[in-house]
Order: structure tokens, then sequence, then C-alpha cells
């Protein structure tokens, strides 16, 4: 009887220590005006994730991880990046092919990884939906700790915390190797709260290097 309480007692530590290893939450689905950004996206939907007008369209190219990113600064607190990596653009077989190509319409179906910023969420009037959770300039620091409660252990009133944005096939192992990921080398959401109060959002892809 003995052996089994002490067996059943280290089962239950166990499980105790393997839900305080995971440091964050993660999500599946990330939407913004409808569009799902927790996959490759064409550059010709840019224009329906953001407006922006006549904002001129700035390329560079990444020494560090060999991709190209084609940036949008609609307002002085918003920011658009669209990088653009080889293995979601089989078709393309020369770099020479961005040459050029100095806006998201010149690229058409080239498809890209989006990062977006809100470093005002006044600015924020696109709809952003996460995993059926809506994300506005009114989303509360109470409501992240409901939703979000592993990421939320140690956050203060004007604090900071990150949501892993994972790939179906990436969640079991998370579960499993809680360890092996974090941010900035996976991708996530960044969440910037002050008072209360949800004052900067984004979302950002894993760094390459």
């Amino acid at each position: 009887m003995k052996i089994k309480t002490i067996l059943m007692s280290l089962c239950v530590l166990s499980t105790i220590s393997h839900a305080n290893a995971i440091s964050y939450n993660y999500v599946t689905s990330v939407k913004v005006n409808q569009i799902e950004l927790n996959a490759a996206v064409s550059a010709d939907q840019v224009n329906k994730l953001i407006k922006n007008g006549m904002t001129k369209t700035h390329k560079v190219y990444s020494e560090c991880t060999g991709n190209y990113e084609y940036s949008l600064n609609p307002s002085p607190h918003k920011t658009l990046k669209f990088e653009i990596f080889t293995e979601d653009n089989p078709q393309i077989k020369d770099g020479q092919f961005y040459q050029d190509k100095s806006s998201f319409k010149q690229l058409g179906q080239t498809k890209g990884r989006i990062w977006m910023t809100w470093n005002n969420t006044k600015d924020m009037s696109e709809n952003i939906v996460v995993q059926n959770i809506h994300i506005s300039a009114q989303y509360s620091l109470q409501q992240f700790k409901q939703d979000f409660k592993h990421s939320a252990r140690s956050i203060n009133p004007s604090g900071e915390a990150q949501v892993l944005i994972l790939e179906n096939n990436q969640a079991k192992a998370y579960l499993n190797h809680p360890h092996e990921f974090s941010p900035p080398y996976t991708a996530y959401l960044n969440f910037q709260f002050k008072n209360g109060k949800l004052a900067q959002f984004a979302i950002q892809q894993a760094l390459g290097c």
C-alpha cells in the first residue's frame, strides 16, 4: 500500500513539475482581417492586412538570413514586414527575380511571412483574432490572465508577456519539450500592458539567426 501511495505521489509531482516547466501558452492561429498569419501569405494580400495608401515600400536584403524583406510604415506607430523564404517559393529559382521588384503589387503571388507591430494600440484598427480571442485596444491584463495563464504568471500591470505561435505539428513537441521553444527563435505574440490595458502589440516570426 505504501509503495502504491509513493508511486502515486511521484506521478503527481511529475505532472506538477511538467506543468511548471511550461513558461508560455501557445496558439496555432493568428488572423488579421481574416488572413491567417501562421502561414506564408502572398504579397497581393498585404493590402488586406493594412491600409498603406501612398506609403513607400522599403526593400532590404538580409545577409544574415539570405532573405529579402519588404516593409511598410503606414503610421509612426504601425509597421508591417514581409520576409521571403526560399522554401515558401519553390517556383522562384533565381534571387535575381527580386532585383526589380520594389512593391507588393510587383511581387504578386510571391509568398512571405508577416511581422506586424503596433507601438500604440490606439492605431489598431485591424480585426485581430488569436485562437478565437479578439485582440483590440480594449484588451485588458485581466482578460490576458484568463486567456493565457502560463504566459501571465509573473506579469505586472505595466509589464510585458509573450505567447508562442506554433504550427499544429509543433504543439505536441512543445508540450513534451517546452524548453526547446522560446522567443525570439520561436514565432510569438508580444503583449505590452500599461496600467492594466494593452498598450503595444506585435506578431513576431521566428528569428533565423
